[in-house]
């Protein structure tokens, strides 16, 4: 048996991925049609939604400016755009309730200091190469620093509170490349390479900006409780993008769990994908694959998406104690006589309730995601969760792109794992987004997480932070 605290994660090996989809295959198809049948919601009229928010920031002005025009042409002549950020994100946690820390151990309370710098190139393959329809997607990061929203600070259970890391191991990585081949006058799009299920299913780019904890924007933690690996998130993948309209789009990924067997003593690491591709450049499908689906309708001021995502595991993942006590203990592991199939489900929806004008900054927008799995199955201990958001947008007359932003955060404990007290965190957060030019943005951000780890008896912790967002 392994312990852990409740907000880490064990590791399972997964079998085939298809033995949910065939059992399930005519409730899938209905659900979808469903989904694809209700009114528009789209808060962007995109013709064809880019699956990641790194692909088109580097149409926006940043720091480094267009070298004298050297980016432009590159662009326009060879194909060859490029562009990244740098994300700082400097928090404390000056409560963490009533928790007793234990000294040495889980840390005390403090300051943390996380910082992300991620460059993106992109080559349009029909302008440098004449290859028609076929273009080369590649990131680089860097990752560092110390994230206070999870242990040894506070140890709740929605983790970071500096969010968007794509894994809190320090890391000088090829985190994503793929390439891309588009079909059918872009109507069918297919996609290869080292991808991230997270960036592509379950998210929300234009909330990226708007807060810093990842409830708000990413509804991901169906994808993990899945078994989709998250140390780091990028592995081996294959995907295909159906956009027949400007309203539509439906997506599916079939993405390597690259997890490593619990027997390993480098899988209870919680990083095993950084002992098997350390380099982000093996193309290896190991330890089976889980399948990411979604589907979006899109039209104006609204949006709705529906996402699935599970695997065939043969394996289960067994919680004794509690966490109330810090007694919880998981114990994953593989029987010929278990149920495949961890299937998470994941709703989104987002509407803007006000804007002046069509290309006015000024909004109100309001969303709201619901994540849902099985109480039996999954990695996380917990197997709903709802989150609400209001962004309040240009509403200070001389700051046109500035913004209030409100959030709450439910996470349900599943039902094995429930007692009379243990059931539930709640995080609050409110923020406002400075943008100080078009390549700089500040963000001050205050959180409260109510019954920490699910536990009354920890009372509520704060932490206050600093986000500063740079272009180049």
């Amino acid at each position: 048996m392994t312990k852990v605290s409740f907000a880490s994660h064990p590791r399972v090996e997964i079998a085939s991925a298809w033995n949910w989809f065939g059992k399930y295959r005519p409730l899938t198809l209905l659900v979808l049609l469903c989904v694809a049948s209700i009114p528009a919601f789209s808060q962007v009229a995109d013709s064809n939604p880019s699956p990641s928010p790194l692909v088109n920031w580097g149409n926006q002005p940043n720091f480094l400016g267009n070298f004298w025009g050297a980016r432009t042409k590159l662009a326009d002549q060879d194909g060859i755009s490029f562009s990244g950020f740098d994300q700082n994100d400097f928090f404390a946690d000056p409560s963490v309730g009533n928790v007793q820390l234990i000294p040495n151990v889980l840390g005390q309370t403090g300051t943390g200091d996380w910082n992300r710098v991620r460059g993106t190139l992109d080559i349009d393959m029909n302008k440098f190469a004449h290859i028609q329809g076929s273009s080369l997607h590649i990131t680089s990061t860097l990752n560092q620093g110390t994230d206070v929203g999870s242990a040894p600070y506070m140890p709740n259970l929605a983790g970071d509170a500096a969010a968007g890391n794509d894994t809190v191991w320090h890391q000088l990585r090829l985190d994503s490349w793929w390439v891309k081949q588009d079909l059918f006058h872009s109507k069918v799009s297919l996609y290869v390479g080292q991808i991230s299920g997270m960036d592509f299913f379950g998210f929300l780019p234009q909330d990226f900006t708007h807060f810093a904890s990842l409830g708000p924007f990413y509804g991901p933690l169906a994808l993990y409780n899945s078994f989709e690996s998250a140390d780091p998130m990028t592995t081996p993948a294959a995907m295909i993008q159906i956009t027949p309209n400007k309203h539509f789009y439906f997506r599916s990924m079939l993405q390597s769990i690259t997890e490593g067997n619990p027997s390993d003593p480098h899988s209870v690491l919680n990083f095993y994908n950084w002992f098997n591709n350390p380099t982000g450049t093996s193309m290896q499908m190991k330890d089976g694959a889980v399948s990411n689906n979604q589907v979006a309708y899109l039209n104006g001021r609204s949006e709705a998406h529906f996402g699935v995502s599970f695997s065939g595991a043969k394996a289960y993942t067994q919680w004794t104690g509690s966490a109330a006590n810090g007694t919880l203990v998981t114990v994953p592991g593989f029987t010929k006589a278990s149920n495949g199939g961890y299937e998470n489900f994941y709703w989104t929806l987002k509407q803007t309730i006000y804007r002046p004008a069509n290309n006015s900054h000024r909004s109100v927008d309001l969303g709201g995601t619901y994540v849902w799995g099985p109480a039996d199955k999954g990695v996380l201990p917990y197997n709903s969760q709802l989150v609400l958001t209001s962004e309040f947008n240009g509403l200070v007359a001389r700051r046109p792109k500035d913004a209030i932003n409100v959030s709450f955060n439910y996470m349900g404990i599943r039902g094995p794992l429930q007692t009379p007290t243990y059931k539930s965190e709640k995080v609050y957060e409110v923020n406002y987004s400075f943008q100080i030019n078009k390549w700089l943005q500040w963000m001050p951000d205050l959180q409260l997480h109510q019954d920490i780890g699910a536990n009354p008896k920890n009372g509520t912790g704060v932490i206050v932070g600093f986000r500063s967002l740079v272009m180049f």
